[in-house]
């Protein structure tokens, strides 16, 4: 009997030491950095510094991995918008207001790059937007010196006339 005992405790011990490793090297994957973070934090260590160049294939190679996650488009935005692509950085923000519609950080930096594309039709097209579903946007927008340029058109004006 204690022969047996002995055999059950060696089985016993070589399957608890087989487990602990299953869980330690398991574990250990969890606990590694993933890729796609460590892809992150490169972004953002580019980002950081103002190398806008090296963190936008960065960022697009993230959005083009997962298309569904709105603050990478919103990043992206970012990037594309500090190098001067506001065309481009406006449809990123629209996507991202998009797929998170209470994103008004979202919201505002497409009126943001709209005013500094200097796209006042652009910027009134999605002012008429907008402002169907917050009416309050009106008196934000007409607050903001950095969209004075907008705001004292003819186009702007004439829309407000319409309200």
């Amino acid at each position: 009997m204690a022969a047996f005992n002995m055999g059950k405790a060696r089985i016993h011990g070589t399957f608890m030491n087989k487990l602990f490793f299953m869980i330690i090297f398991g574990c250990s994957s969890v606990l590694a950095e993933s890729p796609t973070s460590k892809t992150i934090d490169q972004y953002y260590a580019y980002a950081s510094s103002g190398e806008w160049q090296q963190a936008l294939p960065i960022i697009k190679g993230l959005v083009e991995s997962d298309a569904s996650i709105p603050s990478r488009w919103f990043q992206y935005g970012s990037c594309l918008e500090e190098l001067g692509k506001h065309e481009e950085a406006i449809a990123a923000f629209a996507k991202a207001y998009q797929l998170d519609p209470t994103d008004f950080g979202a919201q505002y930096r497409i009126f943001r790059n709209y005013a500094l594309a200097g796209d006042v039709d652009g910027f009134v097209a999605f002012a008429r937007l907008e402002v169907k579903k917050t009416p309050q946007i009106i008196e934000r927008i007409n607050q903001r010196e950095e969209f004075q340029s907008m705001t004292s058109s003819e186009t702007y004006r004439a829309f407000l006339k319409q309200l």
